[in-house]
C-alpha cells in the first residue's frame, strides 16, 4: 500500500502512532512496516526512559524537601522545649546557689557542679540545632556559611568565593553548605588531608563549586563515603555532581547547580 502505521506504546498505554506514506504512486519498500515497528519501539523506550527520569528527580526532590523541612521543625522543637527549659533550670539552680551562705560546703559545690554541667549540656544541644539546619545559613547566607565551616575545619581551608550579591534560592545554599561539609569531613576522616581548596563562582547562570584536598585518593561514589547522598540532594535541584580521586592524587568535587536568571 501507500502508507503504513505503527503504535507506539509506553507502560502497556497507547501513547500515539507513527505513519509513514508513499511520497509518490510508488509502493514502500518491502519490510518498511518492520522497521517502523522497530523505530517504534526506540521511541516508547526513550519516553519510558524520560519518564522515569522524571519521576527519579521529582521522588528526589520531595524526599530532599522534606529532610530539610523535618531539619528545621526539630531544630525549632529543640531551641523552645529543650533548651527553654535547660535556662529555666539553670537560673533555679542559681539562685538555689545564691541561698546557701549558711548551709554545708559541700552541697554548694555538688550544685556548682550541676550547674557546670547544665552549661555543657546547653552548649552541646545548640551545636546540634546549629548543625541540623545551620544558624548562620539561615541569617547569613552561603558565603558566611562556607566561612564558618572553613573556620570549624580540622584542615586548612582555602576559600575563594565569588558569589552574587543577595541570597540564592533556599535548596541551592544548603545543597552547597552539605557538599561542602561533607567534603570537608571526609578530607579529615578517610583522604588524610592536609589542605582543601573550596571555590564558587558563578557563570551563565550556573553556580560551580569546586573542593580539592590533596589527600590519599581513591573516593568511590558507591562505597559509604557519604558522597553518593550528595549526589541525589544535588541532582534534586536540577544539579550535576562529579567526582575525580585517582588514587594518591587527592580528591576533587564539582558541583554545578542552575540558577534562576535573575540570580545571575
Amino acid at each position: 500500500g501507500c502508507s503504513v502505521g505503527a503504535p507506539i506504546v509506553v507502560d502497556d498505554r497507547l501513547w500515539g502512532a507513527v505513519v509513514a506514506a508513499a511520497a509518490g504512486p510508488e509502493p514502500l519498500p518491502p519490510g518498511t512496516e518492520s522497521r517502523l515497528a522497530d523505530f517504534t519501539e526506540l521511541v516508547a523506550t526513550a519516553l519510558a526512559n524520560a519518564d522515569g527520569r522524571d519521576q527519579l528527580t521529582a521522588s528526589r526532590a520531595r524526599v530532599v524537601a522534606a529532610g530539610d523541612a523535618s531539619r528545621r521543625r526539630i531544630e525549632r522543637d529543640l531551641h523552645d522545649g529543650v533548651q527553654q527549659r535547660l535556662v529555666s533550670l539553670q537560673l533555679d539552680l542559681r539562685m538555689a546557689q545564691s541561698m546557701l551562705d549558711e548551709q554545708p560546703q559541700e552541697l554548694a559545690e555538688q550544685l556548682d557542679h550541676i550547674a557546670k554541667g547544665l552549661d555543657d549540656a546547653f552548649a552541646d544541644l545548640l551545636q546540634v540545632a546549629r548543625g541540623i539546619h545551620p544558624a548562620i545559613l539561615s541569617k547569613g547566607g552561603l558565603g558566611p556559611a562556607l566561612r564558618a565551616l572553613a573556620r570549624r575545619s580540622a584542615v586548612p581551608v582555602e576559600l575563594d568565593l565569588r558569589l552574587p550579591a543577595g541570597r540564592l534560592p533556599e535548596g541551592i545554599e544548603v545543597a552547597v553548605y552539605y557538599v561542602t561539609s561533607e567534603c570537608l569531613t571526609n578530607a579529615v576522616k578517610h583522604a588524610r588531608a592536609s589542605f582543601v581548596a573550596v571555590t564558587a563562582r558563578v557563570e551563565n547562570d550556573v553556580l560551580e563549586v569546586t573542593i580539592a584536598d590533596d589527600g590519599v585518593g581513591g573516593a568511590d561514589l558507591g562505597h559509604g563515603s557519604g558522597l553518593i547522598g550528595l549526589v541525589d540532594r544535588v541532582e534534586a535541584i536540577g544539579g550535576k555532581l562529579h567526582v575525580g580521586s585517582p588514587p594518591g592524587e587527592g580528591t576533587t568535587l564539582v558541583v554545578r547547580l542552575p540558577l534562576p536568571r535573575t540570580q545571575g
